[in-house]
């Protein structure tokens, strides 16, 4: 769905709707629909009925679509579980349920009225970006694709309605901006495709565009992540783009860009590389967190993304198990596990952004397996220091719709990394993986506040859901500008 797509606009009541648009209702535990007076509008008398022939639930995501006498277009009905425990995320999901099936069979004008406890400006931001998901479509590269269209959606309610639904707008394209660069093939997004792509947005948005290749980082001491990138014909790049102020404090935005990881010399199983388009899921998000900032136009914020793009392959340069590489920070680093790559690609990145003057860090990587036996794949995994900082950045993520839990990062961690003929190895073992991983990453954060998100099991969905497409998520989003915009309102 291409920005500006699908039009967005507050109503102050069910009469100012255009007649085509479709009306959902949320439906909860032991809702006898009572004080919904669009329900009454449209279609009561047909919705009463129909719970009484016992054909709505609440079930959360579950549409049941009824069709009134008269001229309406239709009511999808979408369970929301219990009324007291809906959030803005799971609004969201409601809306993303209504919108898949919705512009699945030809409805394109959808309209959102408030039920629940959420604000108005939460409803209509959780709604339109929901919406917005929903619809999304991950046949990218189907010769005969037929695409979901959503052209209008409404939201009745005040003002900040309005202000809520535009935000929703932008974040919900933004994170399908990332799910396309995460969905299409591996043969189609390569690092320097990347890096084109990135340069193409930044000139269509307004952000300051820069790239390194192999000799700039050669000549910056980048040897672990050349380290990687050896074993592959495509040549790795380290795309910066920036927006908004200079000096004093500036936010980094780090993300992991394996455009394919076969594991290289330590190689994956066959099945485990189906999906290893997805290894750069964390660079996705930053690119399509740039472009969300660079349209929300927030002030007195400055933030630049980083991220580091190249291929993980087994040729015949690739680095080996024992192989010690020298990383930006003249640190040196023994190689266990050449499917532990991400954190040595992070390493010269993140060394990266703070020469370049990041004050305050949040890095977004498919980094861990362990992340997913630690959380599944409900929550981003979070790690960072100081405790304050970590803190506001999973408040943020958690209200951007990115939900997240921190994790702590106890000096064990650190000592499972200790080498006996390098500073650091790129692997602790099995135990708390996720939390060694994250050790790796803070000997190269020394001085700056900073934030680690483990998206491994939050970015890519294997099976649809109700309320989403199979394929990328787009997280990360929605957390990174939410911490934004936080900054920029002090």
């Amino acid at each position: 769905m291409s920005s500006g797509s699908v039009s967005v606009h507050g109503a102050a009541q069910l009469d100012h709707l255009s007649p085509g648009s479709v009306v959902v209702v949320p439906f909860f535990e032991g809702d006898d629909l009572s004080g919904a007076e669009h329900v009454e509008q449209i279609g009561g008398e047909e919705l009463r009925q129909a719970r009484e022939r016992g054909e709505l639930r609440a079930r959360r995501y579950r549409t049941t679509f009824i069709r009134p006498r008269g001229s309406a277009p239709g009511l999808p009905v979408v369970g929301a579980g219990g009324r007291d425990d809906l959030t803005p995320l799971i609004q969201s999901r409601v809306a993303g349920a209504a919108s898949r099936f919705l512009s699945g069979v030809g409805y394109g004008d959808l309209a959102f009225v408030r039920r629940g406890d959420i604000g108005d400006h939460d409803f209509a931001r959780a709604s339109v970006e929901g919406a917005i998901t929903g619809a999304y479509d991950v046949g990218l590269m189907k010769s005969k694709r037929k695409v979901r269209s959503l052209t209008s959606l409404s939201i009745v309610g005040s003002g900040d309605a309005q202000a809520g639904a535009e935000l929703g707008l932008v974040v919900g394209e933004s994170r399908n901006l990332a799910r396309d660069l995460v969905n299409l093939p591996p043969n189609e997004i390569t690092p320097s495709n990347l890096a084109s792509r990135a340069a193409d947005l930044a000139s269509q948005y307004g952000l300051d565009y820069g790239v390194l290749g192999p000799d700039e980082m050669r000549q910056l001491g980048m040897g672990s992540l050349l380290g990687v990138a050896a074993g592959s014909r495509e040549e790795p790049r380290l795309i910066t783009l920036s927006y908004g102020a200079k000096g004093g404090s500036h936010l980094a935005l780090v993300g992991k860009g394996l455009t394919f990881d076969s594991g290289g010399l330590s190689l994956k199983p066959a099945n485990a590389m189906e999906t290893m388009k997805s290894d750069m899921s964390g660079a996705a998000a930053v690119i399509g967190s740039m472009v969300a900032i660079a349209r929300l136009k927030p002030q007195g914020v400055g933030v630049t993304g980083y991220i580091g793009a190249t291929e993980n392959m087994p040729g015949g340069g690739a680095m080996r198990p024992g192989d010690v590489l020298t990383a930006m920070t003249g640190e040196t680093i023994e190689v266990l596990n050449t499917d532990a790559e991400g954190r040595l690609v992070l390493a010269d990145v993140l060394s990266y952004a703070i020469s370049k003057g990041a004050t305050h860090i949040v890095d977004f990587a498919t980094l861990t397996g362990a992340a997913i036996v630690a959380l599944g794949h409900a929550a981003t995994l979070a790690v960072g220091r100081p405790d304050d900082w970590i803190r506001q950045v999973v408040r943020a993520a958690d209200s951007g719709l990115d939900r997240s839990w921190a994790m702590p990062l106890y000096e064990e961690y650190r000592r499972a990394m200790d080498s006996e003929v390098a500073d650091i190895k790129n692997t602790g073992g099995r135990p708390g993986g996720a939390l060694t991983a994250s050790a790796f990453l803070a000997d190269f954060t020394q001085g700056v506040s900073w934030a680690h998100m483990d998206i491994a099991g939050t970015a890519f969905r294997e099976k649809a859901e109700a309320y989403a497409d199979s394929g990328a998520t787009g997280v990360g989003v929605g957390a990174a500008v939410a911490l934004v915009r936080d900054i920029a309102n002090g």
